[in-house]
């Protein structure tokens, strides 16, 4: 199933995508808008330029003893006759004006000269300059460019709902197929479990009830493995002080049935009396997990040594000399099975380190291909004095 913070990620991931793509035309558009800036902003000072020279023109025919020339909040300006030398100028700073140029662009401003006629000043040409103001192109690109990227994430969010609704829906029926395949075993289970219990009170030491226990052992363990798996979410996180080594003691005479089946040697270490506050399903899947495996995967007539020690810490460890893992680095990974002849679903040992992460258990684990492996956890004494 798909989760929301991987909905967001494929969304996220789209959006920035299309919006990499989406760069070039913006790009394009924003050279546009500059360049159109740029004949527009030409466009007014020859205009404003224009309206000057008319000024001038008008004041010779009106024959008035004072020119108030042209002052604008927007335009600087100046008219300069032989030799460059200004007769009137508004620009703070004409030095920095190439005076063989028709259009000057400068960092802050753009600059235009036109050559006058004759003139009762004696004016050769003038001089219009204005700050360059790139500020209603910018504002109308970012504008562009948050619409796009709006219309992309909404796009792209339904996009995405509804391409995986599909999955969402046959994944809420996977979960209750398997969520009522789960509650039918259960009951069959337990009732073969009572009913082999009984027959093996008659009939005491027959092989065959030892290997049709074994297999409904090894059943029972995938079945709380996936018990666990699709109920986990839903479970509380209810701690409570276990005695560690009497839980223990009882799981190994559970597994007593599949050792004898493959004639293995199991060797315990188990020091009385070590309290721990966990909660005990997750604790029943540590130790059901660990067992399970070692004798899984070893062969007959070797041997699997199981202690649990305390000194500082709580010490769990779980060694045998069965045909190792080639890879330690993966085996806690989900569905990995490091002997796919072995059968299982690969979930055991990922539901084992899900609960130590949880739980703040360190765990390590070392092998060698044909002698064996050796699973160690490190709880903290952290269960409350009685």
């Amino acid at each position: 199933m798909i989760s929301k913070p991987n909905e967001i990620k494929f969304i996220i991931i789209q959006v920035l995508l299309t919006l990499a793509i989406a760069f070039i035309p913006i790009s394009f558009y924003l050279d546009a808008s500059f360049e159109n800036q740029k004949m527009k902003n030409k466009m007014l000072l020859k205009n404003y330029s224009s309206s000057v020279i008319f000024k001038i023109k008008a004041f010779e025919q009106e024959n008035s003893d004072f020119f108030y020339y042209p002052r604008s909040n927007i335009f600087t300006s100046g008219i300069y006759g032989e030799d460059d030398k200004a007769i009137f100028s508004l620009l703070q700073d004409d030095t920095q004006i190439n005076f063989n140029t028709q259009f000057l662009k400068q960092k802050q401003r753009i600059c235009y000269k036109e050559y006058l006629p004759d003139n009762i000043f004696g004016a050769k040409y003038i001089v219009v300059c204005k700050d360059i103001d790139n500020s209603q192109v910018i504002y109308n690109a970012i504008i562009l460019l948050l619409t796009i990227t709006c219309l992309i994430f909404l796009s792209s969010f339904f996009t995405i709902k509804q391409s995986i609704e599909p999955y969402k829906q046959l994944n809420r029926y996977l979960d209750d197929f398997l969520k009522d395949a789960m509650h039918e075993l259960k009951t069959p289970i337990g009732v073969a479990r009572i009913n082999l219990d009984m027959l093996r009170m008659r009939l005491k030491n027959n092989t065959h009830l030892l290997r049709i226990t074994s297999a409904l052992k090894n059943m029972t363990v995938v079945y709380e493995d996936l018990e666990y798996y699709i109920q986990s979410h839903l479970l509380k996180d209810e701690k409570k002080t276990i005695n560690f080594s009497h839980l223990l003691e009882q799981r190994v005479e559970f597994f007593n049935d599949l050792v004898t089946a493959k004639n293995i040697q199991l060797i315990t270490h188990i020091e009385d009396g070590i309290l721990l506050q966990f909660n005990e399903i997750e604790l029943y899947r540590v130790i059901d997990n660990n067992i399970s495996n070692a004798i899984k995967y070893s062969k007959e007539g070797s041997f699997i040594k199981i202690s649990l020690q305390k000194k500082d810490l709580i010490l769990l460890r779980f060694e045998d000399n069965g045909i190792g893992i080639k890879d330690t680095s993966r085996i806690f990974n989900r569905y990995y099975r490091g002997d796919k002849v072995s059968g299982g679903f690969g979930i055991g040992l990922n539901i084992v380190k899900n609960i130590c992460v949880k739980n703040s258990v360190a765990f390590n684990v070392t092998s060698r291909v044909g002698r064996g492996s050796t699973f160690t956890y490190t709880f903290k004494d952290n269960a409350v004095p009685q």
